[in-house]
């Protein structure tokens, strides 16, 4: 089984951080190559910009650890999958770890890649605002 993370450290108090990432539904305002992302009960589904769809079950999300852990359900098939953010409070800043188990291994390359670009979107989200790239806001039905 393959395990990394990646993390990051962001200028914002680890409670912002966590606001963001706790919201699962608003993971593709921070995770390039995803176009959006809803949830539904513990479901997220997300489009990505290539114009395929991954889903996601969501396993828990802790606001006392500040922890939120996701397995990948398809269309990709995993043997196991395990994904976990983690802020850490660091005063002033956050530090976030991103986490991810797999087996087989063979997208271990890939996922590391993906994950270490989403940590620099959430940075850039939370710090300045900024949305990843390829992420369109929802029409509301005012907007509509």
């Amino acid at each position: 089984m393959a395990k990394f993370t990646n993390e990051i450290v962001i200028d914002s108090p680890s409670e912002e951080v966590w606001a963001v990432v706790a919201a699962a539904e608003r993971q593709a305002e921070w995770f390039p190559g995803m176009v959006s992302s809803t949830v539904e009960n513990d479901i997220r589904t997300i489009g990505t910009a290539a114009g395929g769809f991954l889903l996601e079950q969501i396993l828990s999300i802790d606001h006392d650890l500040m922890r939120l852990e996701y397995t990948i359900t398809g269309p990709i098939q995993f043997e196991h999958h395990l994904g976990t953010l983690q802020v850490e409070d660091l005063g002033c800043t956050a530090r976030v770890l991103y986490g991810q188990e797999l087996r087989p291994e063979a997208l271990t390359y890939a996922l590391r890649a993906a994950t270490r670009d989403a940590l620099v979107g959430l940075k850039a989200l939370v710090e300045t605002g900024e949305t990843s790239r390829g992420y369109t806001a929802p029409q509301t039905d005012k907007e509509a």
